[in-house]
């Protein structure tokens, strides 16, 4: 077989593969809906934060389709559409546990989604300065809210989730394993 039909059999079945994209978001879209009726359990109750999440991915859009060649004028929207996914993914979880309390102590990641937007709108310049800066900003606001996190839950609120305790352990344990990587290279 020559190295060129092989090449038209690989993209007929990636052809075929993206043709069969829609028909499984149908499948699924089917089965959540069955689940629901089934179950007797209103969709919007859990999914409403995805109308926050949505626009967000809208305006995450020009930076996510610019090129190193051709770079959109509205890649800058990044910014907004990581906050606006931020926003959405904390309501989403906050929604799922009923803890809207955590608003206390949540509002530094969204300061972080927005060195996360600039990051991702430079991501084609990985030496630009923001890359650097906005990793350790992005790491501050994430200690700061997790410091916050204990303070309001132990201290305010009075409650302890046995979940935060281990949070806590795991990012401690993923930055021991981070620096002892970084100290290797």
């Amino acid at each position: 077989m020559s190295e060129d039909s092989v090449l038209k059999i690989e993209e007929a079945g990636k052809l075929q593969r993206r043709q069969a994209l829609p028909a499984y978001g149908v499948i699924a879209i089917g089965v959540v809906l069955l689940l629901s009726s089934l179950f007797n359990f209103h969709l919007i109750n859990v999914l409403w934060p995805g109308f926050v999440i949505a626009p967000g991915l809208m305006l995450l859009w020009p930076a996510y389709s610019s090129t190193p060649d051709r770079p959109k004028s509205l890649s800058f929207l990044a910014v907004p559409g990581a906050m606006f996914i931020t926003i959405g993914t904390l309501l989403f979880i906050m929604n799922l546990t009923n803890h809207f309390e955590a608003w206390a102590y949540s509002w530094p990641l969204i300061f972080a989604s927005v060195a996360w937007g600039l990051m991702y709108m430079k991501r084609f310049e990985p030496e630009h300065r923001v890359h650097h800066t906005g990793y350790n900003f992005m790491r501050l606001m994430v200690l700061v809210a997790m410091g916050f996190t204990v303070f309001f839950e132990l201290i305010v609120f009075g409650s302890f989730n046995p979940l935060l305790p281990l949070g806590v352990i795991a990012f401690g344990i993923y930055l021991l394993v981070k620096e002892r990587r970084n100290g290797k290279q």
